[in-house]
């Protein structure tokens, strides 16, 4: 579809939004709003030495349906913002966003059915500027939809056991030519005992990745494994369990190769407002671990997280990126809103009426057509007070190509190397001058590292100044300033960009 066809798209929804009732059947919700901005910036395209300014509308409807019934539930919030420059109207597009799941259980307690869809906006490397705002004219960022279909089945066999079986299949694509389709297909399943003081599970998966491209034939990377657990459950803090089974694929040379895993982990859950795993398990490619822990108060809400293991692009471009302020809202409020529908209303009130990001920091994912080991580690916390909020996030992740060759790192993205290391922060924090004005600045900085053969450094910088007034209750008022700036060691790296906005958001 042409960027005329979703233009129209876009603003033929924005027509209708207001005909559309806030409330659906009992038990569903339909929240349909409108956002109208308007930025005035000095480098539209964050061009080296100065760049030209531009004048920019952006015309935002967003619908959000949420809803269960008996057998089936649904969330979904669609998002596309039509975007019109003033002196660059080639430019002129939409940029979609979508987070879409519904669950259908078929067959009562037997079969069910899972659909996903996601659109979202990428960089293509960290190696270039990544500006935080989408009215940016960008040659790095790209558009990756992402559709999933999974079909499977759940039960018990008596009081002894649970089973799953599943079929996965996720398709992802972009608005570049130059990149892959791809499609995974993966099978897995389980069969796990009920777990009183000891227990046991076994689990097993396949899966299969498809790439769909025009100019380089690339194989299929195919993986398996099988593993048995056996756990012990002192008390109802503690599980403790030890794996061991054997693994497949052909991630290196292309050649299927066999391998044995072994591995350990625990689980505390003290009580409902703190848990934390730890698992370690040694796969093909060495030590894989995974550490979480998760703790929330009244007022605040905590999460470390650290993983290596390994993952594919299609896993990273659905990956949240870091400092994920619903999330630890979301935490904090499960104190005050037991109802889940209700504490995410209350999130999404909250975001809006404050002018806090969605996220503290851009995706780190970029794109590769190689399944790559990824060390990362994240920590972030909320702070919620009565008239002041604080959500800091900090975080770094490691990606090693696992194979020299074709798609290792994509050369003509910037990657010639095998190794790319990323880490930062990000902060936001908003001050409630009165009942209905909230002041609020975000904050955020990344380093990418380019590494084997050669080295390379980069920096990305976001500040932000926003101001958020209710003048009716469902339209809210906004305006504010931002600065970006990218730099780096090769000429024309070091470039900047200053920008004013203002504009209303109004729910229906």
């Amino acid at each position: 579809m042409g960027s005329r066809a979703w233009r129209a798209a876009a603003l033929t929804l924005a027509l209708l939004l207001p005909a559309l009732p806030a409330t659906a059947a009992e038990g569903w919700t339909l929240s349909p709003e409108v956002t109208l901005r308007f930025t005035a910036t000095d480098n539209v395209a964050q061009t080296a030495g100065g760049g030209e300014g531009d004048f920019i509308t952006q015309v935002t409807p967003g619908l959000r349906i949420q809803g269960a019934g008996a057998r089936f539930r649904a969330n979904l919030h669609y998002a596309p913002s039509a975007i019109f420059y003033a002196r660059n109207d080639q430019a002129d597009g939409v940029a979609n966003s979508l987070t879409a799941f519904a669950s259908l259980e078929a067959v009562e307690k037997f079969f069910f059915v899972d659909v996903t869809g996601n659109i979202s906006q990428q960089f293509l490397s960290p190696f270039s500027p990544q500006p935080g705002d989408i009215t940016t004219i960008s040659e790095n960022r790209t558009e990756t939809r992402s559709f999933g279909l999974m079909p499977h089945l759940r039960g018990q066999l008596g009081r002894f056991a649970t089973y799953e079986l599943r079929n996965r299949n996720l398709w992802t694509t972009s608005d570049r030519t130059a990149l892959a389709d791809a499609h995974t297909r993966q099978w897995s399943g389980s069969l796990r005992s009920v777990i009183t003081r000891f227990g046991w599970a076994l689990e097993f998966d396949d899966t299969e990745i498809a790439y769909d491209d025009d100019f380089v034939m690339r194989p299929e990377q195919r993986s398996s494994l099988g593993r048995a657990r056996l756990f012990w459950q002192p008390d109802i803090s503690w599980r403790f369990s030890v794996s061991a089974g054997r693994e497949r694929n052909n991630y290196i040379g292309g050649e299927d190769r066999y391998h044995t895993m072994r591995g350990a982990g625990v689980t505390w859950s003290p009580g409902v407002r703190t848990t934390a795993d730890l698992e370690y398990e040694r796969r093909f490619f060495g030590p894989s671990r995974l550490a979480r822990l998760r703790h929330r108060t009244r007022l605040t809400a905590w999460e470390v997280r650290y993983s290596k293991d390994t993952t594919n692009y299609q896993q990273e471009s659905l990956r949240l990126p870091p400092g994920n302020t619903a999330a630890l809202l979301d935490a904090i409020f499960a104190a005050r809103i037991p109802d889940e529908a209700q504490r995410a209303a209350a999130v999404i009130d909250f975001l809006r009426n404050s002018g806090t990001p969605l996220f503290l920091s851009n995706p780190l994912s970029f794109f590769t057509q190689q399944i790559f080991l990824q060390e990362r580690a994240e920590a972030s916390v909320g702070i919620l007070g009565v008239r002041h909020s604080v959500t800091f996030s900090i975080f770094a992740a490691d990606s090693t190509a696992l194979a020299e060759g074709i798609g290792a790192l994509l050369p003509e993205l910037g990657l010639p190397g095998r190794r790319v290391r990323q880490h930062g922060f990000g902060v936001s924090a908003s001050h409630r001058l009165t009942p209905f004005t909230t002041l609020t600045a975000t904050g955020g900085r990344s380093f990418a590292s380019h590494e084997e053969p050669e080295g390379r450094d980069t920096r990305n910088d976001n500040l932000a100044l926003n101001a958020t007034f209710r003048v009716a209750p469902k339209t809210n008022t906004f305006a504010g300033v931002s600065h970006t700036r990218f730099s780096g060691e090769l000429p024309g790296d070091n470039r900047k960009a200053s920008s004013i906005h203002a504009g209303l958001t109004h729910q229906f």
